[in-house]
């Protein structure tokens, strides 16, 4: 994915250089990150989070606010390493037809092995997780995970990623399980068998309770992959309030957010929310001959994959300058730091 999204700044700014040939490398570079920051921005508030939290989780856009954007230690220590039960225990290498290339690559082989990117590119990798679904979330994970984590081809054993997100939990001094659910206006429990309206698996709730016994004390990323999904979500209430809070504070507190007023003009934003996941892959992997309209959901029977022509992109020309007049002030436009160049005055 960095790959990916450095290709797609490179593409960027070459079109940027193209019909702005008198912007200096500086402004081209500056005006491209923004760009690209404010694609991600879109791509992950109106793409990505909805099939984690469910359409319109978060509440609505009103501008830059003074809101703490910092990151909240239970998401950056246990509500968001959700995602590590969906990783998938092996990975396909595919062509540009969704054909294999190479054998699947199981994840105990895959941990620091940039040998597969230097033989096969990046492009077998991103069209194999095009083609596959994720694991589902709960509390199972992939056994490259709990038992061969990191592991190194001399070794027969590696880490276990459940145990040193516990562990990490616990360094971190989360509270526990239930001082969350209060966090989260979720009903007052005890005991685990008062959960049973998120956790729903009267044994999820038995191991909990063999573990733990009180739910005060238990681990917060543990119980929280226990939970039942939302609707229309992929996590439980738990995990979907601490994420929910996380990604509102990161927009609402950020003042070059791509949809706060001045930060873009209405035909660029009109431009930027154009763009898509498949869009950035069209662009930028090479060989790439079609790809389903949606990158975060996996193509089926009824959800075909359609030619790259057919998925929409940005018009970069939003972004053409006028040739600043070489007396006077010359704004530069859209960089990040809304900087001006001034004759001495």
């Amino acid at each position: 994915m960095h790959t990916l999204w450095v290709r797609e700044h490179n593409r960027i700014a070459d079109i940027l250089h193209q019909i702005n040939k008198h912007w200096d490398a500086e402004t081209v570079f500056q005006e491209t990150r923004k760009i690209v920051g404010g694609m991600l921005q879109h791509i992950t508030y109106n793409h990505y989070l909805p099939k984690i939290l469910g359409d319109h989780a978060l509440p609505p856009y009103h501008g830059y606010t003074n809101v703490h954007p910092g990151v909240l230690n239970a998401f950056a220590t246990s509500a968001f390493r959700f995602g590590h039960s969906m990783v998938r225990p092996k990975f396909a290498m595919l062509d540009a037809n969704f054909d294999p290339v190479a054998p699947d690559v199981p994840l105990i082989k895959a941990f620091f092995n940039n040998k597969l990117i230097l033989r096969e590119g990046i492009e077998p990798v991103l069209l194999g997780l095009l083609a596959n679904e994720s694991q589902g979330t709960n509390r199972e994970m992939a056994a490259g995970l709990t038992k061969h984590l990191f592991q190194q081809p001399e070794s027969e054993h590696g880490f276990d990623l459940a145990a040193l997100n516990i562990q990490r939990g616990r360094d971190h001094g989360l509270p526990g399980y239930g001082a969350w659910r209060r966090e989260c206006n979720l009903s007052h429990a005890d005991i685990f068998q008062e959960t049973s309206y998120e956790i729903t698996n009267a044994t999820s709730r038995q191991i909990l309770h063999d573990l733990y016994e009180d739910v005060e004390y238990a681990d917060l990323w543990v119980a929280g992959l226990a939970e039942d999904s939302l609707p229309g979500a992929i996590v439980g209430p738990t995990l979907h309030c601490i994420i929910n809070e996380q990604f509102r504070r990161l927009r609402d507190g950020d003042r070059f957010w791509f949809e706060n007023k001045g930060v873009f003009t209405e035909e660029q934003f009109d431009e930027i929310i154009k763009t898509s996941l498949s869009r950035v892959l069209c662009d930028n992997v090479f060989g790439i001959v079609s790809i389903q309209q949606d990158a975060f959901v996996a193509a089926t029977d009824e959800l075909k994959r359609v030619e790259c022509s057919q998925i929409p992109g940005m018009d970069l020309s939003q972004w053409k300058q006028n040739q600043p007049s070489p007396t006077g002030t010359r704004k530069i436009l859209f960089s990040s730091y809304y900087y001006y160049e001034n004759n001495k005055e």
